[in-house]
C-alpha cells in the first residue's frame, strides 16, 4: 500500500500555532522555540521505489534516527522473527542530533540493516509546535521484504500505544466512529496536530458559539453525518481546494459511501456546514483550527 507521493510545492503554508497563539494572546510575535521539523526522504538504495517521507524533529538523535528507519521500514518486524539480527546502524555518530548532520537542504547520511543501505536525505524544513508530534511518516510507496507498508500502524507505531490510547479517548464518539471506519486513512498525526487534550483558555470562544457548535452536525442521516466529518478532516488537512476536495472525496470512499464528488458531498451536509461557516467566516487560519479542535474533541 502506498500513500500520496510527498511535494513541498503542493503543501499548504506552513502556519506556527504556537507562536500565533501567542500574539494572539499576548500581543507578541515571541514564542518558545520549539525548533523545527526536518522533512527527509529516506530509500532503499538497491531499490529506489521503495521510500518513506518523514517528518522528524531537528533535535532527534541519530541513534533515535536509527529506530525511526526500522519502524517505517517494517524491520522491527522483521527483527522479531529472525533471532539475533542486528539493529539498524548509523554512519554518524549516535550522539549527534539530526540538525547536525543534516543542516542544509541536500545534505544526507546513510544507515545499514545487515547488506541493506538506507540513504536520507532532507529535503525541506518546517516549523514546529508544541503539538508536532517527534516523528511522522507523511507518505511513501513500496514494501521492504515480507513487512508490507501500512502509514497508519507505522504512524501509530512512532506516537507509541499509549499515545494512540489517548488520542483516541479525547475526541468524539462519532469522530472515533469515522476514524475506525476509515482505516484506509491515517488521521492520528492531525488529531495529535490539532492539540485535542489542549484545555480551553477562558474567552477562547464564547459560550454561546461553543453550545452551537456541540450541536453539530445537526443532520440525522447517518451518511449526512459521515459527510459533515469527512468535509471537517479534509478542511483542517488546510490544504487548498483541490486537495480539500480529493481527501474529502477519498473519506466518503473509506467509508463505503457512494462515488460522490466533494460538492456532492458538502450538499449533504450543507445545513452544519454553513453553521460552521458563521462560527469561523471571520477567523484566521490558527483560530479556525483552534475551532476543529474544540468540533473534534470529545
Amino acid at each position: 500500500m502506498s500513500s500520496t507521493i510527498y511535494r513541498s510545492a503542493s503543501l499548504a503554508p506552513v502556519i506556527n500555532l504556537a507562536a500565533e497563539r501567542t500574539r494572539r494572546r499576548n500581543g507578541s510575535a515571541a514564542a518558545a522555540d520549539v525548533g523545527d521539523t526536518l522533512i527527509v526522504r529516506i530509500v532503499l538504495v538497491s531499490d529506489d521505489t521503495v521510500y518513506r517521507w518523514v517528518g522528524i524533529d531537528e533535535r532527534t538523535t541519530i541513534r533515535e534516527c536509527c529506530t525511526v528507519v526500522e519502524t517505517v521500514f517494517g524491520i522491527d518486524e522483521l527483527r522479531a522473527t529472525e533471532d539475533g539480527t542486528d539493529a539498524v546502524r548509523a554512519e554518524a555518530d549516535g550522539a549527534c542530533e539530526l540538525r547536525d548532520v543534516l543542516d542544509a537542504p541536500g545534505e544526507a547520511t546513510a544507515f545499514t540493516w545487515g547488506l541493506w543501505q538506507f540513504g536520507m536525505q532532507l529535503a525541506d524544513v518546517y516549523p514546529r509546535d508544541e503539538s508536532t508530534p517527534p516523528a511522522v511518516c507523511v507518505a511513501g510507496s513500496g514494501s521492504f521484504g515480507d513487512a508490507r507498508f501500512d502509514i497508519g500502524r507505522v504512524n501509530a507505531q512512532l506516537l507509541g500505544a499509549e499515545r494512540v490510547k489517548d488520542l483516541a479517548s479525547l475526541v468524539r464518539d462519532d469522530v472515533r466512529d469515522v476514524l475506525e471506519r476509515a482505516s484506509t486513512h491515517d488521521f492520528l498525526p492531525l488529531i495529535h496536530a490539532l492539540g485535542v487534550e489542549r484545555a480551553v483558555s477562558p474567552g477562547e470562544m464564547p459560550v454561546v458559539a461553543r453550545a452551537r457548535l456541540a450541536r453539530l452536525p445537526v443532520e440525522a442521516d447517518p451518511r449526512a453525518r459521515d459527510a459533515f466529518w469527512a468535509s471537517v478532516l479534509a478542511a483542517a488537512c488546510c490544504g487548498d481546494a483541490a486537495s480539500t476536495d480529493s481527501i474529502t472525496e477519498s473519506i466518503m470512499q473509506a467509508l463505503r459511501a457512494a462515488d460522490l464528488s466533494a460538492a456532492e458531498v458538502r450538499q449533504l451536509c450543507a445545513a452544519s456546514l454553513a453553521d460552521l461557516d458563521a462560527l469561523t467566516a471571520n477567523l484566521s487560519l490558527p483560530e479556525r483550527l483552534d475551532v476543529y479542535r474544540d468540533l473534534i474533541r470529545g
